[in-house]
């Protein structure tokens, strides 16, 4: 029998950005009853009665070992927290979420996104830029924008997306 934990944080980080929103919501969360994984470095998923569950956005969705960390996820309740190297508007939230309704557990219940803005890293802007040489310029300008990000603010931000969470529960 495997012991389950009221809360799992559970996150892939390729540039350190979604490290960071885990890192905080972890601790944010008012309990013992938790653990945090890295899925690039443990293979096993705990189970939980509340997943959140952090990743980085590549082409409007998560990747495949994201996807399969949904697929174990058999009931219960789960959040996601994202980063992304775009500006993290409410219409790019809404066009995300749709996107990434696909992935989602078929049992569970969805308690919403926390979005916030990335520092891409250089090999990754190339690639964005090569995608869309016309809007060059205007992905420079994000790429600066996005520098500092996360930034304080949206450690903030995350801290009060956990509390929430735990609240919406009753814990």
């Amino acid at each position: 029998m495997r012991f389950i934990m009221k809360y799992a944080v559970i996150y892939q980080s390729k540039s350190g950005n979604t490290r960071l929103i885990a890192e905080k919501i972890y601790g944010a969360l008012n309990t013992e009853d938790k653990t945090i994984v890295d899925i690039d470095t443990e293979q096993d998923m705990p189970a939980a009665d509340v997943y959140l569950i952090g990743f980085g956005i590549h082409g409007y969705s998560c990747s495949m070992d994201i996807s399969d960390v949904f697929e174990q996820i058999t009931g219960g309740k789960y959040a996601v927290f994202v980063t992304c190297g775009y500006v993290p508007t409410e219409q790019y939230k809404e066009k995300l979420e749709k996107n990434l309704e696909v992935w989602y557990p078929d049992e569970g219940e969805y308690l919403g996104m926390f979005l916030c803005q990335g520092n891409v890293e250089s090999d990754r802007r190339k690639i964005m830029i090569s995608q869309m040489p016309s809007k060059e310029k205007e992905m420079q300008q994000m790429f600066r924008l996005g520098n500092t990000h996360p930034d304080e603010e949206d450690l903030e931000n995350a801290v009060d997306f956990a509390i929430k969470i735990q609240a919406e529960i009753g814990d």
